[in-house]
């Protein structure tokens, strides 16, 4: 006998940081989404991330000093041309998050 519950959906996302839960913010506008997560929610690295989300939001600030500062924190691990887009776009992406009510 078979115990194991069907289930379906039409996009399975694997991955409940904040890129997955966002993406799945986004196209549960649009379609039924399940999230798979290893492990609690609470346990993701998101919730450790070094500084949260962050993002340029004042005059004070600056890519420039986002990139450096992801390049210094990573260590070396980081490539430069994959942060600096990040940085660069990453105003936009946070600013939807919190106008989806996310607390960022």
């Amino acid at each position: 006998m078979n115990t194991t519950p069907d289930f379906s959906c039409d996009v399975l996302i694997i991955g409940s940081g904040a890129a997955g839960l966002s993406l799945a913010l986004r196209l549960a506008e649009h379609c039924s989404v399940a999230v798979l997560s290893k492990g609690p929610v609470s346990e993701g690295s998101t919730l450790y991330a070094q500084g949260g989300i962050a993002a340029v939001f004042d005059e004070t600030d600056s890519v420039e000093s986002h990139v450096e500062d992801t390049l210094i924190a990573g260590a070396g691990l980081c490539d430069r041309h994959a942060v600096s887009f990040v940085a660069s776009n990453a105003r936009p992406c946070v600013q939807w998050l919190i106008d989806q009510g996310c607390a960022v």
